[in-house]
């Protein structure tokens, strides 16, 4: 998903007053007030919707890894745009509650992924980001120039599978994230009305 650091002022601004017919036989536009948004919750109410969300998270990766013949076959998928950084409220710092369960999947000896909806250009300088945020991961994902995001994430966790692996869980927080084959459990985190990207 794409960087979201400008989002903050743009949504809260107030919101345009649009022009509207009159009407019939008075003249004139009249000026029609649209539905102001309700304000961005804070960073501390976010995360702690992120945390309800991915409570349990670690034990259905404990289950996982018991009921496979060989954990290390296994991979998460995350997303990466306030899934696993928080490019809304506090870029680069990481999201605590998604890297607790990722080091959980490292340490049961799962692969991480990230597959974002960000393009090749666009993922330039992540690496280290992810890294210094505390991420163990295998490789980064990134979108096709001009492919449909769900599209691509959905042929991105296909060339994971082709590797050998088995996603066992996959975490966002846009559906486009969870559609389609290859998911396992998955994690809805919240976008907060499709305002975070």
């Amino acid at each position: 998903m794409l960087l979201g650091l400008t989002l903050g002022s743009t949504l809260l601004a107030p919101a345009a007053r649009a022009q509207a017919p009159t009407p019939s036989g008075t003249g004139g536009s009249v000026s029609v007030a649209q539905p102001r948004r309700a304000p961005m919750p804070s960073r501390s109410v976010w995360l702690a919707k992120v945390r309800k969300k991915l409570a349990g998270a670690t034990a259905e990766l404990d289950a996982a890894a018991a009921a496979a013949k060989d954990p290390t076959k296994l991979a998460i998928v995350l997303d990466i745009d306030n899934t696993s950084v928080q490019s809304h409220y506090h870029w680069p710092k990481p999201v605590r509650p998604t890297r607790r369960v990722a080091r959980h999947a490292s340490a049961l000896g799962m692969h991480v992924f990230f597959v974002t909806g960000r393009t090749r250009s666009q993922i330039r300088g992540l690496g280290p980001i992810l890294s210094d945020d505390g991420y163990r991961y295998d490789h980064i994902y990134p979108r096709p120039a001009g492919a449909r995001l769900a599209a691509s994430k959905q042929a991105n966790r296909a060339k994971i599978v082709k590797r050998g692996f088995t996603v066992a869980m996959d975490i966002g927080n846009r559906h486009s994230d969870l559609v389609g084959a290859n998911t396992g459990i998955t994690h809805k985190l919240p976008s907060l009305g499709g305002r975070l990207s």
